[in-house]
This record gives C-alpha cells, sequence and structure tokens, in this order.
C-alpha cells in the first residue's frame, strides 16, 4: 500500500474512537454512513429514508441502499449494516420527515462541517485531521483488507471509477501470504475441493462456477478460502448481533456471546473479572480446567487489564494436551469499566479474526451496560447495594480525614474524557481550606464554590480518575447517595434485581481494596409518572441534552436567586454559552411534555 494511503486509514479502534466524540445522532450516523457505507458528503446530503430497502437473505434481514451520486440521477447500490440501518431510520422516524424528502436537510459543505466538527472535538493528535474522504477511504480498506471482499464489489460499492483507485489500498502480497494461501488450495484440493455447477453463457458455451457464484477463472483458491473464512465472520457477527438483541439479562447476554462465537471458533468461556468460569460453549478439545490453568499460570489478564482488547496465548497450560490449539482471551469491556473476559479456543487467530473478536468484546460490554440500566428503568423492584471504604484513593475520603469534615454528593454529571462533574455539599470546614485541598489533588482538575449558606456550602468538582462515583457507576449501578465523615465513605448504588452482586463488589473492591458490602435490599422503584419521565431522559434526550439538564439542576441555575448563571455553567462544562442554552431548552421541552401529557391522561 502506498504510504499516503496507509496513513490515511483508521484503525477499527481508531474509527470506534472517533464516532464516541460524536455528541448527536446526527453527527454518529453522518460518520457512520461515510466510514462503514462509504458514502460521499453530497450523497449523505441526498439520502432519502425512501432509499433504504430491506431484504431477506437466509432467513436474516439485510439493507441495500439507492445511493444518489449526482442530481443528474445517476445511482448505485451500496450494502448497509444492520445497525446503521436501524440507526437510520429511527433518525428518520423520529423527526417525521417525509421518506421521499432528505433526511438531513442540510448541504453537502454542512456534512463536511459536521465530520470537521467532530474531528475538532478529539483529544488524539491521529483524530484531529479526519476528513469525511479519511472516513471513505477507511471504509474501502476495511472491505479490501480485513474482510477480504472482491475488489469489484467494493468498486461497485462505494461508487469509484476504476479498480485502479483501490490499488493504493492493497499490499503486494509477501512470501508468507503466498506460501500460506498456495498450500491451503493444495490441502483443499487434495480433500475433494468445492462443489461447482455448470452456468451456459449467453454463447452457450459453460464455465465452472463455485456456488458463492463467482467464476473460478476470475477467483483463486486462496481468495475464496479467504472469503470463506470472512463469510463465516460475518455470520458470526450477524448471529451474535441477533442474539444480543433478545437478551434480556447478564446471564442471557453472557449465554448470547458465548453461543453465537461457538459457530465459528472450536471452543468459548466467559470468565468473570477475576478469571473465574461463569459460562461456556462450543467444542471441548481444551477443557475448562486448562483454560483456567492458562489464565493463573500466565500474566494475560494484566496486560488485557492494563488497556490491551486481545492476547492470544500459543502455548496453553496442559501437558497432556494432544490437540494444537492456541487460546485467545478477549477483554469485554464499557469505556474504560472492565466487565470480563472471553476465553476463545481455535487453531488460528489471524487479523480479521483478531479484530472481530476485540470488536464482540466491545460490542458485549456496552450491551451489559445497556441491558442492566434498561432493567434498572424498567423493572418494579431493584437491589440497593450499601458499600463502606477509607481508601484514600478516593480525593473525598482523604479532604474528610485531613480537614475533619462531612461531604454529601447532591449529584453527579458525565463529561467529556471520563471525568465527572460533582455536586457535594462540605459542612464543618471552611469553604477556602476544601478548595486548597482539592487543588493540590491530580484527581480535581477544577473546583469553585457555587453557594455558601454558612453551617455549610455547595462545591463544584471536576473529578477524574480514581474516584467512588465512577467506580460505581462502572459498576452498573446508579448513585442514590454518597456521604463522607470522619475519613469514611458510605456510598449507595441502585442496580437491576439481576444484577450480580458478587461481580459488583469484586469490582468495587479491586479499586478500593478495604471496601465492604454493608448492606443489601430489594427496592420498589416509584410510580409509573416518574418512570415516564426517566424514560424520556434516558431513551429521549441525547448525552450532551442530559448532561446539561442535570448540571443545570445540580449547579442552582433554576432557582432564585440563581446558585450559578448560564456563563458559569458552559464555563465548567467546557462549552458555549449558546450552545448550553440550545441543549437546555430541548431538555426543558421533552421533559415538561412528558409531565403534562401524563398529567393530562389522569
Amino acid at each position: 500500500m502506498a504510504a499516503s494511503a496507509r496513513r490515511a486509514v483508521l484503525t477499527p479502534a481508531e474509527f470506534d474512537q472517533f464516532r464516541h466524540v460524536t455528541e448527536t445522532y446526527r453527527e454518529d450516523l453522518v460518520v457512520a454512513l461515510a466510514g462503514r457505507v462509504g458514502l460521499r458528503p453530497a450523497e449523505i446530503a441526498r439520502l432519502r429514508l425512501a432509499d433504504l430497502q430491506q431484504y431477506r437473505r437466509d432467513g436474516r434481514p439485510h439493507y441495500l441502499l439507492t445511493v444518489r451520486e449526482d442530481d443528474e440521477g445517476e445511482t448505485r447500490t451500496a450494502y448497509v449494516p444492520r445497525d446503521v440501518a436501524h440507526d437510520l431510520q429511527k433518525f428518520g422516524n423520529s423527526h417525521d420527515d417525509d421518506p421521499a424528502d432528505p433526511v438531513f436537510g442540510v448541504s453537502a459543505r454542512r456534512i463536511q462541517m459536521l465530520v470537521s466538527a467532530v474531528s475538532d472535538r478529539t483529544t488524539t493528535d491521529r483524530l484531529q485531521s479526519v476528513s469525511s474522504r479519511e472516513l471513505r477511504q477507511s471504509f474501502a480498506y476495511r472491505l479490501l483488507v480485513d474482510q477480504g471482499v472482491d475488489p469489484r464489489i467494493v468498486q461497485a460499492v462505494g461508487g469509484w471509477s476504476s479498480l485502479d483507485r483501490l490499488a493504493a489500498f492493497l499490499d503486494r502480497p509477501t512470501e508468507d501470504d503466498i506460501l500460506e494461501a498456495c498450500t491451503a488450495a493444495e490441502d483443499r484440493l487434495r480433500g475433494g475441493g468445492s462443489r461447482r455447477h455448470r452456468l451456459t453463457n449467453g454463447d452457450g458455451t459453460s464455465s465452472r462456477t463455485s456456488l458463492d457464484g463467482a467464476s473460478s477463472s476470475a477467483r483463486t483458491a486462496p481468495d475464496r478460502a479467504f472469503t470463506r473464512r470472512t463469510d463465516e465472520l460475518v455470520t458470526c457477527i450477524e448471529e451474535l448481533g441477533e442474539r444480543l438483541d433478545d437478551a434480556a439479562t447478564r446471564s442471557e447476554v453472557v449465554t448470547a456471546a458465548c453461543a453465537a462465537l461457538a459457530t465459528c471458533f472450536d471452543g468459548v468461556w466467559f470468565c468473570g473479572e477475576n478469571g473465574d468460569l461463569r459460562e461456556s460453549a462450543g467444542g471441548r478439545t481444551v477443557s475448562s480446567t486448562t483454560v483456567r490453568n492458562t489464565l493463573e499460570g500466565t500474566d494475560v489478564l494484566d496486560v488485557l487489564a492494563d488497556g490491551d482488547e486481545t492476547v492470544v496465548v500459543d502455548e496453553v497450560a496442559d501437558d497432556h494436551r494432544s490437540s494444537d490449539e492456541r487460546l485467545c482471551v478477549v477483554a469485554v469491556r464499557s469505556s474504560d469499566a472492565l466487565h470480563g473476559y472471553l476465553c476463545v479456543a481455535d487453531r488460528t487467530f489471524d487479523a480479521p479474526s483478531r479484530r472481530v473478536l476485540a470488536d464482540v468484546g466491545r460490542r458485549v460490554g456496552r450491551t451489559l451496560v445497556a441491558v442492566e440500566r434498561k432493567q434498572l428503568l424498567l423493572a418494579d423492584t431493584g437491589v440497593e447495594l450499601t458499600l463502606q471504604t477509607t481508601a484514600r484513593e478516593s480525593v473525598l475520603v482523604d479532604a474528610s480525614s485531613r480537614l475533619d469534615c462531612r461531604f454529601e454528593l447532591e449529584g453527579a454529571v458525565p463529561m467529556s474524557g471520563g471525568s465527572l462533574l460533582h455536586f457535594v455539599t462540605v459542612s464543618d470546614a471552611s469553604v477556602g481550606d476544601v478548595l486548597e485541598f482539592v487543588d493540590d489533588t491530580e484527581q480535581v482538575t477544577d473546583a469553585r464554590l457555587i453557594r455558601d449558606y454558612g453551617s455549610e456550602a455547595l462545591l463544584e468538582f471536576v473529578v477524574s480518575g480514581t474516584a467512588l462515583v465512577p467506580t460505581m457507576v462502572e459498576t452498573g449501578g446508579s448513585v442514590r447517595t454518597l456521604t463522607v465523615e470522619d475519613g469514611t465513605a458510605h456510598v449507595t448504588g441502585v442496580f437491576s434485581g439481576h444484577a450480580d452482586v458478587r461481580g459488583i463488589v469484586e469490582q468495587f473492591t479491586a479499586t478500593f481494596s478495604d471496601a465492604q458490602l454493608l448492606s443489601k435490599r430489594e427496592i420498589e422503584e416509584p410510580v409509573q409518572t416518574t418512570a415516564r419521565v426517566e424514560r424520556v431522559v434516558d431513551e429521549e434526550l441525547t448525552e450532551k441534552q442530559r448532561a446539561v439538564l442535570r448540571a443545570a439542576f445540580l449547579s442552582g441555575y433554576f432557582e432564585w436567586p440563581r446558585g450559578s448563571t448560564a456563563e458559569e455553567l458552559a464555563a465548567s462544562m467546557d462549552i458555549s454559552s449558546p450552545t448550553l442554552h440550545n441543549h437546555l431548552r430541548k431538555a426543558q421541552q421533552k421533559v415538561l411534555a412528558a409531565v403534562f401529557a401524563d398529567a393530562s391522561e389522569r
């Protein structure tokens, strides 16, 4: 591949990181259409919901898009991944647009500016110059190299004028590549080859064609081997997506992941955060004992805990093993939270397989969080856990011990970059002493006084790194109360009734070693009125609208006299004042509509 083309290609991890910086559904959808469907800005601007068509193949829904290449009526057909198609449909339906009208209603230049805005928002140097063209180039590279799609198909779905335009994305085969592909082809031929049937050409002659429809003269045996493995991986991912869609509990998510991967790999095991085996599927050439011994006898879990996504173990811990299988251990993560590991056994793990497994780990992690949050929102009952810790790693515990004061959390708001905006009431200490203390810590990057009531004061902290609230959130809980007094913190979180209490405590103690579970009790959720408003806040507000509304409430913006002005709140959240007002107005409208709609029904 040419050096310039290589620099322009985002890795799957970089593309995911770029998408995570998007702040609106529209931005995320535009990035997905460019980077996963291969659309140009002008084509995105012309896109209509009516252009998306569903087809069924092998009992599964698939989506094709009629792409309007210009204003003169020239079109092509592109393939749309199922999740992108669903996002497109939800976006169009949520705006009540006519299916024949453009979905976005903006110019191609505006589409380019949206991508540029996302790029400017990133903190990674590599991603700060990403353009819509670079997203398309990454789309081409992923299909050609990672998934082994026929270049003619890539040319057709992406609208490139010739195959020469795609040549820059293809590496020249190495000697190892040639040997591996050709010897694999010879092995298959000695084993009987693949079934074929004859098709009659227009001139009456016949040509041998494989079952997938590609002419044997156009596709070599190595091509077919690579495509066959790619098809297996694609089917596996589709199977996983369907199973995860139906999963309603943590146990069902884990079972679905193992069962889907077992269709493509020899054996699959799911392990908890400490490496304990909890679920398995597939073949048993490698035993559960072997997997456990391998995890205990290597530093693979430490490597994954430090941020790696996959680790392949060539030598598994079983002296009596007769098979030649290897083990790939995959971190199951959502954002920075680690939920466990998938251990996958197979004879070889090529680059596409490892990328697929890394993506599976991220998808399963996000699904675990989504399932637990949904259960917490909709269930009639939940589990309330209260934990205690005196660990000085918490800045609030340390400050309480040194200043002999008391803290009580009023609420917290997530911010970009992983920080949390804390609103804390402090008593039994001067505001100046508290602000001076936290200013000298690494965890608090910014702090200010919101209101001084004399005997106590409301403070705002921007907290990052090790802290009690984000640890509770990462375990899938909703923080209900947090009090810190005499150097001891008591934090209470609400979890779904299906939550893994042991796993939650283990994850909490991994951060705060002396943490203890003080109480566990079942609670009833609020009545429907509150549930409806919570559902609006959770499902209809964008992440930015939700954060701004919560920060405004906690900072006293709605009180009289106001505890914070819009300018102060915008500065704390590192956004402009007009942006804050925009998000705040839209959030208020949605929440109030839910409240008054419920009142009118009653």
